[in-house]
């Protein structure tokens, strides 16, 4: 073992008998009982509600036709799409789909009763994620959604999409 390799073993072995010990201030404080620092395991999110149903419904009085707005999608440690959109509003039987291009993206958003989800392809990036509960308004041919993106029971992003179809 090279000086430097025995000098960090030593140093490891005297930081874990530390930690082991419960360490305190001073040798006078040895006897005052066990330290009232407890260690507690991260707190992990809720999983997030996934849209459904109810959403689907909102979704399904879009009318069919040209769709033109702004798309706003954001994936946690990936980065921000922000740009115009233009595509199409479309049924096909009991799904809402609304699809086109935002920038360099294909992003198709597809609503069911089963849930809704959000397909995003671009340049060296092709992903799928669920919708959560979040706001899905339809005014007459207006779509305002607002809602977190979701993968594996967390929650990864977000998506914004404001787009007028007839």
């Amino acid at each position: 073992m090279t000086p430097l390799r025995s000098t960090a073993a030593a140093a490891a072995a005297i930081a874990l008998g530390l930690l082991v010990s419960g360490c305190t201030g001073s040798g006078d404080d040895a006897d005052a009982g066990p330290s009232s620092a407890t260690l507690t395991a991260p707190m992990t999110p809720p999983a997030p509600s996934l849209a459904g149903d109810e959403e689907a419904r909102a979704l399904s009085r879009l009318p069919e036709g040209t769709a033109t707005g702004t798309a706003v999608i954001a994936y946690s440690g990936l980065g921000e799409l922000r740009a115009p959109f233009n595509g199409v509003c479309s049924h096909d039987g009991d799904s809402t789909v609304v699809e086109g291009s935002a920038d360099t993206a294909r992003i198709r958003l597809e609503a069911a009763p089963e849930g809704v989800q959000l397909t995003l392809d671009d340049v060296d990036l092709s992903t799928s994620s669920d919708l959560a509960t979040g706001r899905y308004d339809v005014s007459g041919a207006h779509l305002m959604l607002d809602a977190p993106l979701a993968h594996d029971a967390q929650t990864v992003g977000s998506v914004q999409l404001e787009v007028d179809c007839g």
